[in-house]
């Protein structure tokens, strides 16, 4: 998802050129038995979304132990490329998943962005025997079209180089039909709330540990209820049953 996905290119580049992250990434194997690593903006940060997948995987599987993170800095994947940093982050550890996010896209649907890094990074995650994982995001609040428009993109860069899609837009549609009253976006109409997160965490749990995410068990401290917890992993699992994310 763009930073600041309302706005056209040449402000999204200074965006993108002043954002920070405030989480690191470790540069050694940890041991545990998934390592997932995250490429992307904020999205594929806030609200502690790398920890919370490895919470659930814990959760999910007893006995196994998770590591998730991102790595520092925001950007889009063609930017990433360029970034030493990244590229060092991939080649220092044992990474079993990694997940791009930042493709570029036209918020409007007026331009075009080249796919080519996404291919380029995929097949250097597969060169280190690790999955690789598309993250299209979800679409701005209001706007009912950009998620499968995003999806979509994704799917054609899976054409070129198989990889799996993980459908989280697709989710947050699903989930607004199954109940328009909770709030999946943050203030900004932009980024997730808990809610999204949460969310967005149940497809990528589901996704890679190919367990169902409607099984697992509610966590209290996760602050969000009971009831809303259950509406969100139903949500995951009822999206892949539909849209599979790997062929």
């Amino acid at each position: 998802m763009m930073l600041g996905k309302n706005l056209e290119p040449c402000f999204l580049a200074v965006l993108c050129l002043l954002a920070t992250s405030c989480t690191t990434a470790s540069p050694s194997a940890t041991g545990a038995d998934y390592e997932i690593l995250f490429i992307g903006n904020s999205h594929s940060s806030s609200n502690g979304l790398p920890e919370l997948v490895a919470k659930l995987i814990e959760t999910g599987l007893p006995g196994k132990t998770a590591y998730a993170n991102d790595v520092p800095r925001w950007g889009f994947l063609a930017e990433r490329l360029k970034d030493g940093l990244t590229q060092k982050t991939l080649q220092n550890n044992s990474w079993s998943h990694v997940i791009l996010q930042g493709q570029k896209y036209s918020s409007s649907g007026r331009y075009y962005y080249p796919t080519d890094a996404a291919i380029e990074w995929i097949r250097r995650i597969k060169k280190k025997n690790s999955v690789p994982i598309l993250f299209p995001e979800w679409a701005r609040k209001g706007n009912h079209e950009e998620g499968q428009r995003i999806h979509k993109l994704h799917l054609q860069i899976a054409a070129v180089e198989s990889v799996c899609v993980a459908p989280v837009g697709l989710a947050w549609e699903l989930m607004r039909a199954v109940d328009p009253s909770l709030r999946m976006h943050a203030a900004d109409g932009n980024h997730a709330s808990l809610n999204g997160t949460l969310l967005t965490a149940f497809i990528f749990y589901e996704v890679i540990t190919s367990q169902s995410a409607a099984n697992l068990p509610y966590d209290p401290h996760i602050k969000v209820n009971a009831d809303n917890q259950k509406k969100l992993r139903e949500a995951a699992s009822r999206t892949l049953e539909i849209h599979p994310a790997c062929s």
